[in-house]
């Protein structure tokens, strides 16, 4: 697939940026929702992989990657950003490809303009995450203790599984430390911390999505301790969709795995006849 092109479009918070991999024909194209605490870049070496010719998008959520901050940072908020992304695109309709919280989102997208989710792949993903005060309490004050960038260093490895890449923690590191302006601000990651793992719960719009659902596949790590196997089952229960588990991985399959990532989305696309709009 051609190079990436970084664009920008405006969004209820700010400021959105985005990649933008241009692709030739009809075809419709992909829209990667990333993990909260990553950033679009975290799809980069699937889109590589998978050298398709749609065209392919990713989103910085507000307050990640290049985009600007402003709360709520809610599932429903991280939508919007995304429908503003394919929006600016003009992009009529896409398959959704997700992971961690990102399961959440696309639920929320296609919740809120089900016309525009033509299907959904996620990968360690979740409809809530649920973090009690207690933790929250503790890793605000761990975060505080040792920065943004320290404490994401500490903490990367803890989420990947035996059979991830060996630089995937120190990939995640970058993703999860850098925003806008350099280094992403304390108390914004704290504040997305707080609402997004703790009190965002997008299972009301999985109700809303289960009449009709778009196609979907739910794949989750063997050794995911973020977001296991009854959270993907949950996720898979409000999409009417199956469940596969990945050997090996944990919680970052795009990162630990980009292979066996487009290997199971190029099958999955196969299987509903991805093709022109």
């Amino acid at each position: 697939m051609s190079h990436a092109e970084r664009r920008s479009a405006e969004g209820k918070a700010g400021t959105l940026s985005f990649l933008d991999w241009p692709g030739a024909g009809r075809a419709t194209p992909v829209l990667y929702l990333h993990p909260v605490n990553t950033a679009a870049a975290v799809w980069s070496s699937v889109v590589a992989e998978l050298d398709g010719p749609g065209r392919a998008l990713a989103v910085d959520y507000r307050a990640h990657g290049g985009s600007e901050a402003g709360a709520p940072y809610y599932p429903a908020d991280y939508a919007a950003d995304a429908l503003a992304v394919l929006d600016a695109a003009g992009a009529r309709r896409a398959h959704v490809v997700c992971g961690s919280i990102g399961g959440a989102v696309a639920v929320e997208l296609a919740a809120a303009a089900p016309e525009r989710v033509a299907s959904i792949v996620a990968f360690g993903a979740t409809l809530r995450l649920g973090w009690d005060t207690a933790l929250l309490d503790e890793t605000e004050a761990d975060l505080r203790a040792f920065g943004v960038r320290d404490w994401f260093a500490r903490h990367a490895g803890d989420i990947l599984g035996p059979a991830s890449r060996p630089d995937a923690a120190a990939r995640l590191v970058e993703l999860a430390s850098v925003g806008r302006d350099g280094d992403r601000d304390l108390d914004t990651v704290v504040e997305v911390l707080r609402t997004t793992f703790g009190l965002a719960d997008s299972r009301a719009a999985a109700v809303a999505v289960a009449t009709d659902p778009p196609p979907a596949r739910v794949f989750v790590g063997e050794y995911d301790p973020t977001c296991p196997l009854p959270m993907a089952e949950e996720l898979a229960a409000g999409l009417r969709a199956d469940v596969h588990t990945m050997p090996g991985i944990g919680h970052l399959p795009m990162l630990e795995d980009p292979a066996g990532t487009t290997v199971a989305i190029r099958a999955f696309h196969a299987e509903i006849g991805q093709g022109a709009e």
